[in-house]
């Protein structure tokens, strides 16, 4: 059984754990440490080769650690997106705890150092036994919390979420303040930070949001959410950070085009006034929902501009939780966000710590 068994988790999806693991993973690996990677609960994103359920995640994480031995040692049990609970009571519940700990056991095995890594919430797995602060209970693993700001509440997210751990006794390592927008970095350390610490949670690092993590090619879009490509082909390897919605006037929305840089917006193809106000402020792609076509004139000027329009059959906000779930998100060919999360981690996050339990 591994020596230092980190159990990292969060209180909301997007947090960033995944990019985390990978990071903390090279870092223990250039200390010399055996690592090794858990997830005890994935959540389906995908399909394998032979149709089965798999953690894009999970599988990432593993490809860049090259883990060998089967996915279900990594991964032992990977629910539906929704509507998972009639598959779970197809078998005796307490079925699956044992299989989780078994798969712990041998993914473990002479490993110096385990990250393990939650599910969207620390209450993921309750109805199995298996929440965060039950399994590392188990498994002998402190909680190392990954917070992403949204607003001021989330200090109350890391306070509720450090007294359900003490419930179980396991401690919680500390917390890493991550992907923090750039303009409330300051607020971060000079105001949430001391308030956290004062209240017994220890602040472990702080990281902004960084355009080299977020930033996804068209080309890598249109590979997750499908839909044709009508136009501006030429521009499918540019890159963005922001998404809106063009749902106001023109006058409105070239004000917001104008104002943000590499934004794919997401319109319907009836609202030619948008598009075109899009296309004329130099955005990096368009996405029209319902697959509703667009007036035929904006499709040689999308060829002209260079600018990718793609057309899918969802709705404005099935389209928007797509893309939701993949910006920030690394794959395992991406060398440089690879390099570029240890690099932030290595930088901004008490790692040493974390790893060895000594000051960096």
């Amino acid at each position: 059984m591994a020596r230092n068994v980190i159990y990292i988790a969060s209180t909301e999806e997007l947090a960033g754990k995944s990019t985390i693991a990978i990071a903390l993973a090279l870092l223990a690996r250039s200390l010399g440490h055996k690592v090794g990677y858990f997830k005890p609960i994935g959540l389906e994103s995908s399909l394998s080769e032979r149709r089965e359920a798999l953690d894009e995640d999970v599988k990432t994480v593993s490809t860049i650690l090259n883990l060998k031995g089967e996915a279900s040692l990594v991964s032992p049990l990977t629910l539906k997106k929704n509507d998972f609970l009639e598959d779970l009571g197809k078998h005796d519940l307490s079925e699956y705890a044992s299989k989780i700990a078994v798969a712990y056991r041998r993914a473990s095995e002479s490993k110096d150092t385990m990250l393990i890594e939650g599910g969207s919430n620390l209450s993921v797995g309750s109805v199995l036994g298996c929440s965060v602060p039950k399994l590392a209970a188990d498994f002998g693993a402190r909680i190392l919390l990954i917070a992403r700001f949204k607003n001021d509440f989330v200090v109350d997210e890391i306070l509720q979420a450090q007294e359900y751990c003490s419930r179980w006794g396991v401690p919680l390592l500390g917390v890493i303040l991550n992907r923090f927008p750039q303009n409330t970095l300051e607020r971060a350390n000079h105001v949430i930070r001391p308030l956290l610490e004062k209240n017994g949670v220890r602040v472990l690092g702080v990281i902004a949001e960084d355009s080299a993590l977020s930033a996804l090619t068209v080309k890598d879009l249109h590979q997750v959410i499908g839909g044709r490509v009508l136009g501006g082909k030429d521009g499918m390897d540019k890159t963005f950070q922001t998404v809106l919605v063009g749902a106001m006037t023109p006058e409105s929305a070239m004000k917001y085009f104008r104002e943000t840089k590499d934004e794919l917006v997401i319109t319907g193809g009836d609202r030619t006034d948008i598009i075109f106000a899009a296309l004329e402020a130099g955005i990096a792609a368009l996405i029209l929902t319902g697959n509703l076509y667009p007036n035929v004139k904006i499709l040689p000027r999308a060829d002209d501009l260079t600018v990718p329009i793609i057309l899918v059959p969802y709705d404005t906000y099935t389209t928007l939780q797509l893309i939701q779930r993949i910006v920030g998100r690394i794959k395992s060919s991406d060398r440089k966000r690879i390099n570029r999360a240890k690099a932030l981690v290595k930088e901004h996050v008490d790692w040493k710590t974390i790893l060895t339990g000594s000051s960096a």
